[in-house]
Order: structure tokens, then C-alpha cells, then sequence
């Protein structure tokens, strides 16, 4: 009966001292959480870039005599009736028999038209013809037009008989230079028109502007594996006055635009198809882009990077130690949150707080100032002042860092592979060269650190057929 007793006041001391020892683990397994920072973003737009996209114009007068030649071609003027020009009973016909040949002398076009003349002259004793060959020298000056179309006025400023045209009657040759000069004169009009109604259609700038315009805000595709697009939207446009030398007319046209990069599928665009009006802009007007292209460090990237240093280690400050087991990232304006779950003397969420920046000499973004975020600091306080005495601070600012080199050098190559020579449409194409990349400035998304490259280079845009 004793025993029984001894027995079972031993149990009562276990079952107590059991009961004792659970309390105590549930105390110390309790989780006790620091007040949490908000995660809030600024959702201020960034000032968009202004950018000025160069077109090169070239008008080849080899491709203009050429285009010439074959338009103009066989008979140029022709009068076969004896009563027209107040009945001064002469036929008359020029025929173009010899390639015309251009030159440029400032803003003037000046070429030299071989021409054959036939004459019938009306007589008394019935009719007689007459032939010779002449070369008239013509000059057309030019100008662009509001509407981007070209003006043109064409004079003839002399003419040279090659072989004079001698009427042929019964009774003999008879020389009819004066009559002949008298029928050009006549036709003179007629054929300046003509030649500048083929010479402003064959090189009016409107059609090819016209679709730089349109293909320009067509958006282009930076980089596949990125999914990074440029979209452009032109906000004016103008041209350097004409140019020339012996061979070629040249003009730059200047797009002013501005350039969004946006990631993920081809964005909505609705592009504006009305020209603007012509104006003249300055010789020195810069060819040159600058576009704000942004790089991302996903959170659950950085977190994934932040884990792979942090979590398992262990922090001991006296008895007291803690381990990491998670790490969680997010943003408070701009500056970077970082929850971290600990396990141990301490168990919980704890929260950092510091500003992600570039560090430019080892490409990489950092967080500077990292420290306890204030409410933090303020619960540990009251609960757990030993953890300022550890290292755990100074390890997960040495965590909080993330490489973008590779990102870098990675979409510049890329960005450059796709300016090369880009076909916006059929025969019109985007060429590029990035000079720089530098970076701008860091700042946090709802889903990522995002790091804004400032970019410039040159752009043109080649539209075939100028």
C-alpha cells in the first residue's frame, strides 16, 4: 500500500513537471511579430524623353537624269495644224532623239534636251518641210512645298542649233531660221510645263514622308528574351534646307518623338496618319535618340538570391541566438522592405528597411542604409534588445545585393542586334547604333527593383527610293 502511494505521487510529479515543461516550450515557441510596414509604390509617371529620329535624304541626279530619260522619250511637242497660233500656217514637231544630261548648280537643276525639229511651212504655191537638230538648254529651280511636295519652274535660258533647218522647195533650199526660232519660242511653254510637271513627280518627297510617318510608330521589338518593346509616337517633323553637290541632292529629316519601352506583348497603338506641314529646322539639328529602357529584378528573383545566403544561417548574441528561415521582399515608397522569419530565442518577423541603388563600378544594385525599420527597432526594445548586439544586420545588408552586369551587357547586345538593320515595312528600314548606356536611376515596381538604363545613339530611318 505504501508503493501504491510512492507510485502514485511519482506519476502526479511527472504529469506536473510534463505539464511545466510544455508550458515552457509554448512560451518560447510563441511567435511575436514586429508591426509590419505598409507596401506602397509612387505611381507617378516618369517625364517621357524627348528623342529626334534622323531621316537621310539623297536624290541621286544619275537615278533623276536617268528616270527622265525614259519618261521623257519620242515626241515632246507637236503642232500639226496650219491655223493654231493665230493662223501662222506652220506644222511643228520636236522629237527628243539623244539622252538629256543634268547637272546641279545650287538650288537649280540644269540640263540640255537634244531635240529634232520637223517644220511644214504653208506657201503659196502649196507647202514645203523643213528639219534640223537643236539642243535646248533648260533650268528648273526648285523648293519644297508646305505640303512636302516639290515646286518647280522651269525656264529655257538658250538653245544652239546643231544643224539649221533648211526649207526644201522646188526651186531650192531656202533657210527658215527665223521661222524656226519663232515655233520654239512658241512651243516653249508647253514644254517647261511638262518638264516640271515629270521632275516634281519624280522626286516629291510627300509619299516616302508620308510613310516614315506611318512605319515610325509602328513598335519595334528590342529583345525577344526580354519581351522589350520601343514604341514610338513622332511629335513633329521638319527638314534642313536642300543641299546639294555635283551628283546628289541631300535634306535631313528630323522626327521629333517620344519613346516608351513597355514589356511583355506587342502594346495597342493607333498610329496618326496626318502629316504635318512642312517647316525647315537647323543644319545642326542633333540626329540623335535618348530612350529610357528599364531592367527588372523580379522580387521572387532577388528573393530567391537574398534566400540563398541568408536562410539557415544562424545569429548568436550571448545564449541568445536566432536562425533565418525565410526571406520576403517588397516596397514602402522608395525604399525596399525586408521581412525576416526567424526561429530560436527569438520567434517572429523582423523588418528591414533601406533604398536599393546602382553601385556603376561593380554593376550591381545594393541597399544603402539598411537598417531596422523603426517600428521594428522600437518592438525589439521591449522584447528582444540583444539582437542589436549580433551581426544580423550587417549579414542581410551583405545579402541584399544583385547583379546586373550580365542584364546589361545582355539587352545592350541585344538592343543592337535589332537596330541593325530593322524593316519596319517594305522599304523602309530602321538603322541604329547605341553609343551609351548608362544607368538613371533605381526605383521599386509593385513586382520588382527596377533599375532605368538611359540610352543614347543614332537612329535613321532609310526609306528606298529617295
Amino acid at each position: 500500500m505504501p508503493y501504491k502511494n510512492f507510485t502514485m505521487k511519482a506519476v502526479a510529479r511527472t504529469l506536473m513537471l510534463l505539464a511545466m515543461s510544455l508550458f515552457s516550450f509554448c512560451k518560447t515557441t510563441q511567435y511575436a511579430d514586429a508591426p509590419r510596414p505598409p507596401e506602397q509604390y509612387d505611381y507617378n509617371q516618369e517625364p517621357p524623353l524627348i528623342s529626334t529620329i534622323a531621316i537621310p535624304v539623297t536624290i541621286s541626279i544619275n537615278d533623276l537624269t536617268a528616270s527622265l530619260n525614259k519618261r521623257v522619250n519620242g515626241v515632246v511637242y507637236e503642232d500639226l495644224s496650219y491655223y493654231d497660233n493665230d493662223n501662222d500656217g506652220l506644222m511643228f514637231r520636236a522629237t527628243k532623239t539623244q539622252p538629256l544630261s543634268l547637272y546641279l548648280s545650287g538650288q537649280t537643276i540644269k540640263y540640255r534636251v537634244p531635240l529634232k525639229i520637223w517644220m511644214r511651212k504653208s506657201l503659196f504655191i502649196g507647202s514645203a518641210e523643213a528639219e534640223g537638230e537643236l539642243a535646248l538648254n533648260m533650268k528648273t529651280t526648285f523648293s519644297l512645298n508646305p505640303d512636302w511636295t516639290i515646286g518647280t519652274v522651269t525656264e529655257l535660258e538658250y538653245y544652239e542649233w546643231i544643224n539649221k533647218p533648211v526649207l526644201k522647195t522646188g526651186i531650192g533650199d531656202i533657210s527658215i531660221e527665223t521661222i524656226s526660232n519663232l515655233a520654239i519660242n512658241r512651243s516653249r511653254k508647253t514644254m517647261t510645263a511638262t518638264l516640271d510637271r515629270l521632275i516634281a513627280q519624280q522626286f516629291s518627297l510627300r509619299p516616302y514622308v508620308q510613310d516614315a510617318w506611318t512605319a515610325l510608330q509602328e513598335p519595334v521589338l528590342l529583345s525577344e528574351e526580354y519581351k522589350t518593346w520601343v514604341k514610338t509616337t513622332p511629335l513633329s517633323i521638319g527638314i534642313t534646307p536642300l543641299r546639294t553637290d555635283w551628283n546628289n541632292i541631300y535634306a535631313t529629316i528630323a522626327v521629333e518623338c517620344q519613346n516608351d519601352v513597355t514589356f511583355g506583348e506587342k502594346p495597342y497603338f493607333r498610329p496618326n496618319s496626318t502629316l504635318p506641314n512642312l517647316r525647315y529646322v537647323s543644319e545642326d539639328t542633333p540626329g540623335d535618340y535618348q530612350i529610357r529602357i528599364a531592367t527588372d529584378i523580379p522580387f521572387p528573383e532577388a528573393e530567391r538570391m537574398a534566400r540563398t545566403i541568408m536562410v539557415g544561417q544562424v545569429f548568436q548574441s550571448g545564449r541568445k541566438k536566432v536562425r533565418v528561415d525565410d526571406i520576403q521582399l517588397w516596397g514602402n515608397n522608395d525604399k525596399l522592405v525586408v521581412n525576416s522569419r526567424l526561429s530560436g530565442s527569438f520567434n517572429g518577423n523582423i523588418y528591414f528597411i533601406g533604398k536599393p541603388v546602382f553601385n556603376p563600378v561593380k554593376n550591381q544594385v545594393e541597399v544603402a542604409d539598411l537598417d531596422f525599420h523603426v517600428d521594428t527597432r522600437n518592438f525589439l526594445h521591449k522584447s528582444a534588445a540583444w539582437m542589436f548586439k549580433g551581426t544580423i544586420k550587417k549579414q542581410m545588408k551583405d545579402a541584399m545585393v544583385f547583379p546586373l552586369e550580365e542584364n546589361i551587357r545582355t539587352l545592350r547586345t541585344e538592343v543592337q542586334s535589332s537596330l541593325d538593320n530593322y524593316e519596319l515595312q517594305p522599304g523602309v528600314v530602321l538603322k541604329g547604333t547605341i553609343d551609351s548606356v548608362v544607368v538613371q536611376d533605381t526605383r521599386l515596381t509593385p513586382t520588382s527593383i527596377r533599375v532605368n538604363l538611359f540610352s543614347k545613339g543614332k537612329l535613321n530611318l532609310d526609306v528606298k527610293g529617295l
